[in-house]
Order: structure tokens, then C-alpha cells, then sequence
């Protein structure tokens, strides 16, 4: 498989970052899987090797392998040897998509809205600190960060949705709150972008993209926050009724 190259985002900087203390095989397996799943790591995108990965990680090479053997028998990872080998991400959407739904099938009404909470009180805290601080030119990296307007794939969509989310919480200047950010994408986001392969969700995605920048292109923190709030309240909506079908 030939490897597709990626330019470095923040979120595949916080994908990588030390494990810490908890360097477990399970613990690799379950950021790598998260951000597999949540489309922060592309399909086909190459993975550093083991000892990059450990390296990066901050955990010993045995634990990096032992969490890609995991990841290759969830079809999250595919490995070929030889020049030009390495382990390569595998996300067939419709397999991931079940994936998520049953997470969302296992939650109940009320951990859905504690969740819906906090992400949208970090996100939009974030948005509102961007566009108090945010200069022209780091205004422009966001909007280098959208894609072309007529992108139609549901997995570019909630790769780019996922990277602009970090985006704006760099600008924040505050290493917590992008920490913050990450774990929530991870865990959560990836639930709310489960429509995203709708040309309705897709066109308010973009809408929702152009009010954003705007707000913060034009320092209007209380416009920001409230652009978020407005979103996020949407797509909780939207995931309260894919938990009642699916209950």
C-alpha cells in the first residue's frame, strides 16, 4: 500500500504526544483507535514504526507492538513489509460508522447531555478566546484548513471539522483547554459527526465554517461562542434521535 502523505496538524501533534504514567498497551491501543475512529488519522495515512511510535509516546517498543497487533485484528491498522512497508490506517467507514452507533446505542439519554455539555462549554470558551487573540494571519491558517466547496466525502468532512475544532482551541494560548479539546474529539465528536455524509449536514457545515471564521476574523468572541453553542446544540439534537432508533 503506498503511503499517502499528510501535512502535520495540531491534532495528529496531540495524537502523538507521551502517554505518560499510563503507558499500557491498551492505553496506545485506545488514542490511536479514537483517533482512527474519529477521522484525526486518515485512511492509508502511514504510522511511524514501532520505535518512532514508542519514541513519541513515551512508552517502551514492546508496548507500541503490542497495541498495533491489537489495532490490525480490529482492521484499524493494515502492516506490509518491505521497502515502502510499514502500518497504515484502515478505516472502512461503514465498519466504523456501526462502531460508533453502538457506542451511542450503550449511552442513556442523560450521559449524552452531560457529554453535549461539556463539549459545548469547552469548544465555544475556546472559540471565544480565538477571536479575542487570533491575528489575520492565523485567521487565514483556519480557512486554509477547509476544503474545496464542492467535497462531498463524509470522511474529509469530519477530518476537517475535527482539525478546525483544534485549530481554534490552539488559539485559545492555552495548553489545558487544547488538551481538553483533544480528549473531547476523541471520546465524543466523533459521535456527532455520524451524519455528516449528508449533503444537508454538509451544507450546514459549511455555513457553520464561514459564521465561525467570520466572528473571529472579526474579533467578536460573544458572536463565536454563540455560533458554537447554536451547532453543537443542533448536532446533540440530531444524535438524540439516532439513540432513540437505535435503542
Amino acid at each position: 500500500m503506498a503511503a499517502v502523505r499528510r501535512r502535520s496538524t495540531r491534532a495528529r501533534t496531540a495524537v502523538f504526544a507521551p502517554i505518560g504514567e499510563l503507558g499500557r498497551a491498551v492505553r496506545v491501543e485506545q488514542r490511536l483507535a479514537q483517533a482512527i475512529r474519529s477521522g484525526i488519522l486518515e485512511d492509508g495515512e502511514r504510522l511511524p514504526s514501532e520505535s518512532e511510535l514508542a519514541s513519541m509516546l513515551g512508552v517502551a517498543t514492546v508496548t507500541a507492538r503490542e497495541a498495533l497487533v491489537s489495532l490490525r485484528a480490529q482492521g484499524l491498522v493494515t502492516t506490509t513489509r518491505g521497502r515502502g512497508g510499514g502500518s497504515f490506517v484502515t478505516r472502512p467507514v461503514g465498519a466504523t460508522d456501526d462502531v460508533l452507533e453502538r457506542r451511542v446505542a450503550a449511552m442513556t439519554r442523560v450521559d449524552i447531555a452531560d457529554h453535549g455539555i461539556h463539549y459545548a462549554t469547552v469548544l465555544s470558551g475556546c472559540a471565544e478566546l480565538a477571536a479575542e487573540r487570533a491575528n489575520v494571519e492565523e485567521v487565514e491558517d483556519l480557512r486554509a484548513i477547509l476544503p474545496p466547496d464542492d467535497t462531498d466525502d463524509a470522511a474529509t468532512w469530519r477530518h476537517v471539522d475535527t482539525e478546525l475544532n483544534l485549530a481554534v482551541a490552539a488559539l485559545s494560548h492555552s495548553a489545558h483547554l487544547a488538551r481538553d479539546v483533544m480528549r473531547l474529539e476523541m471520546e465524543f465528536g466523533g459521535l456527532l459527526r455520524l451524519g455528516f455524509g449528508h449533503a444537508d449536514q454538509q451544507a450546514a457545515l459549511r455555513d457553520h465554517h464561514a459564521a465561525l471564521l467570520a466572528a473571529i476574523a472579526s474579533h467578536d468572541g460573544n458572536e463565536a461562542r454563540r455560533v458554537v453553542r447554536a451547532r453543537v446544540r443542533r448536532l446533540l439534537g440530531e444524535l438524540a434521535e439516532l439513540h432513540a432508533r437505535i435503542r
